[in-house]
């Protein structure tokens, strides 16, 4: 079967936005028979039409001026995968026209050859394109050509500049290699890493302490393989557990992860632990609740105790340490999902620090005097770290910022916060901060 076919069937399944695309991929290939190659060439094309939409329109526009708004859906979607053959991919012209024209014969709609034809043929040279794109202002011409919307970019020219902007915007729509992390509880490092070794992994490690971080040269082979599925390792970025580190949880205490799906910092805390602490892993729905335990239950975790309240509003019990991961934009995780650029709205920036700041407001009488705090986001955006922050200290006097260590001092800014961006650390962007709790 076709695999820009394909392509097209999960893209026409989808919403405008791309949301879900990867079920969507796994759901459509396992139910066929293709090739491991096959399913990779999918992927790419699925994810790059999605994430590369703005600029692949543009091209389609500069072929045949304000067509796009009057493209039916499928005919959008196979004009997509065939110029992000011919413009990103690579692909050769003949090749990429002849097997996007096949698609579309597959799809029974032989009548959209001559379009595909004639716009995929007649598409400008990158020199062209760009010499077009010049006369843009800067804020849009950036949001053109690494296809990012617009208030974004011209936020992020505001709060950080030019040359960081477009190091952020390469980094969102560059290739970002997966991080696995050991699991102490299932097996030695010693032994995981000789099994992986006599696999002929290539290992590079980023961290061997608390726990180590690491990177192999073939993730799909190892997620498929029996050391993931025995819960050797699981997947989590680096820069994603900073938080979890801020807390330092220790064997004894009472710890609440508030919103704690789809799992990973709170199996990082019974792991770091050594599953000697009371962990309660929170969340609002059943459907959360129930990624968590998955998640638990491969890792060999049987010690956390669940609950299910909203973090903003309900009561909860003292506890020596929280760790409120907060619901957040994830502009600083745009490179792993190609589909969030597009769902985020600047509105976004009002309504969801209003949560945040709920439940930090609601948590904070949750800790025992002397307790810690970690708040953490996957955002770049001011308004949900520092700006966030800073109020709640205004409003809750009695915490103050500790910086007494935990991580890589080159991941504390001036705030006292762990901040990473992605063209400062190369790392995907995360916030964190560690607050305590004294006799205010």
């Amino acid at each position: 079967m076709n695999t820009r076919f394909a392509a097209v069937k999960i893209l026409i399944s989808l919403s405008a936005d791309g949301y879900d695309y990867e079920p969507a991929i796994n759901s459509f290939v396992r139910s066929r028979d293709y090739t491991q190659p096959d399913r990779d060439f999918i992927y790419l094309l699925v994810k790059g039409a999605i994430q590369y939409r703005r600029l692949l329109d543009y091209l389609i526009d500069l072929v045949r001026p304000k067509s796009r708004s009057h493209l039916e859906k499928l005919a959008r979607h196979l004009l997509r995968i065939g110029v992000l053959q011919i413009a990103l991919l690579k692909t050769p012209m003949h090749a990429a026209v002849n097997e996007t024209v096949r698609a579309a014969h597959q799809l029974k709609r032989p009548d959209l050859a001559p379009l595909i034809n004639g716009i995929l043929r007649h598409l400008p040279e990158e020199t062209t394109w760009r010499k077009n794109l010049a006369r843009y202002e800067l804020p849009e011409a950036l949001a053109i050509e690494y296809s990012h919307p617009d208030w974004l970019v011209q936020k992020w020219l505001a709060d950080f500049g030019q040359e960081n902007t477009i190091a952020l915007l390469r980094f969102n729509n560059e290739y970002q290699a997966i991080f696995f992390r050991h699991n102490p509880l299932r097996i030695s490092w010693m032994e995981l890493e000789a099994k992986m070794q006599a696999e002929k992994y290539n290992i590079e490690v980023e961290s061997t302490a608390p726990v180590v971080f690491f990177r192999v040269d073939r993730p799909g082979d190892l997620l498929k393989s029996e050391y993931f599925e025995r819960g050797y390792c699981s997947v989590q970025d680096y820069s994603q557990a900073l938080a979890v580190f801020l807390l330092d949880p220790q064997a004894g205490e009472n710890i609440l992860d508030a919103c704690a799906a789809p799992g990973g910092k709170v199996t990082l805390i019974a792991q770091l632990t050594q599953e000697r602490a009371k962990i309660v892993a929170n969340d609002r729905s059943v459907g959360k609740i129930g990624l968590i335990k998955e998640s638990a239950c491969r890792l060999g975790i049987d010690s956390l105790n669940y609950s299910m309240f909203d973090a903003a509003s309900d009561n909860f019990p003292r506890f020596d340490k929280i760790l409120i991961d907060a619901p957040c934009t994830g502009t600083g995780v745009l490179s792993r999902r190609a589909d969030l650029r597009w769902r985020r709205k600047s509105e976004d920036l009002i309504g969801i620090p209003i949560r945040q700041s709920r439940i930090l407001d609601n948590l904070a009488g949750a800790i025992r005097q002397n307790g810690v705090l970690v708040y953490s986001t996957c955002s770049l955006e001011k308004e949900e770290n520092h700006m966030l922050v800073r109020g709640f200290l205004e409003r809750h006097p009695e915490f103050s910022v500790d910086t007494t260590g935990y991580v890589n001092p080159d991941f504390y800014d001036d705030f006292g916060a762990v901040s990473i961006l992605p063209f400062k650390h190369g790392l995907t962007g995360s916030f964190a901060v560690r607050l305590v709790k004294g006799s205010g």
